[in-house]
């Protein structure tokens, strides 16, 4: 199986469109993309019509109970009731923070209105991109959020157990993303107990800790998730998304 269950675009902190990330992903042959954006499920509802192996997703951040932000990955979403109302006031907020920051990077108050519409927004950051590099555009995310976080983000942020309950009442297959992470969290056993999968492979995680956390996913009965957490910005990222992760039966199985 050739997938990719972690996935970001222009509508939270990513590079590409949504069309583009499914353009790429259908070239490289994929047969499963996530789209998972930080808090906001507007990306993949932004197509006409998703392609049926492509999964409707959200990456949601939760917190521990000694107040570390943890990210809950919702596969198979269809969010409703508490989590669509909180992924609106997710996208609302994210659309000031691309505004705001592209005005502080350029001054230019045309760019900065197209920097506030994810429809348009990523003709904004390749303009940026090709203006001041790939660091240079993500850093007019980077500006807003960071000014952002502590008051108006944070404090919407749901505990873990709220969050997963949120995902469930929409129908979503819930794993926990990158735990490798979350070192300082008392609370990850129970984290671990609770969800329904675990992100085993992914670029924070070499191959002993794969073996690890796959051990980890196993002893509990979870599922065993595969992604690049792909954004586009650096690394061998930045010349697009990467060819899928091939899972197979070896890999499965032991």
């Amino acid at each position: 199986m050739r997938v990719g269950l972690h996935n970001h675009t222009c509508f939270s902190d990513g590079r590409l469109s949504p069309a583009t990330l499914v353009n790429q992903a259908a070239a490289l042959d994929y047969e499963r993309l996530a789209i998972t954006d930080h808090n906001s499920v507007a990306g993949w509802q932004s197509l006409d019509q998703l392609p049926d192996w492509v999964v409707p997703g959200i990456e949601l951040s939760a917190v521990s109970e000694n107040g570390h932000e943890v990210h809950l990955l919702g596969l198979g979403v269809q969010p409703e009731g508490r989590l669509l109302e909180h992924t609106q006031t997710f996208q609302a907020l994210y659309n000031t923070l691309w505004r705001d920051g592209v005005y502080f990077l350029t001054s230019d108050s045309d760019r900065a209105e197209q920097a506030f519409d994810p429809q348009t927004r990523s003709e904004c950051i390749e303009f940026l991109c090709r203006t001041m590099g790939a660091h240079g555009a993500i850093r007019a995310w980077g500006v807003a959020h960071s000014q952002a976080y502590l008051e108006k983000l944070k404090p919407l942020i749901p505990h873990w157990r709220e969050g997963i309950a949120w995902l469930h009442e929409s129908k979503a297959q819930v794993g926990l993303a990158h735990p490798q992470r979350y070192g300082e969290i008392a609370d990850l056993s129970q984290l671990l107990d609770s969800v329904d999968a675990v992100e085993v492979i992914h670029p924070d995680h070499p191959p002993h800790r794969q073996v690890h956390w796959q051990a980890e996913a196993r002893k509990r009965g979870k599922a065993c998730w595969a992604s690049h957490d792909f954004h586009g910005w650096s690394g061998v990222q930045h010349d697009g998304l990467l060819p899928p992760v091939e899972i197979d039966e070896h890999w499965l199985n032991n």
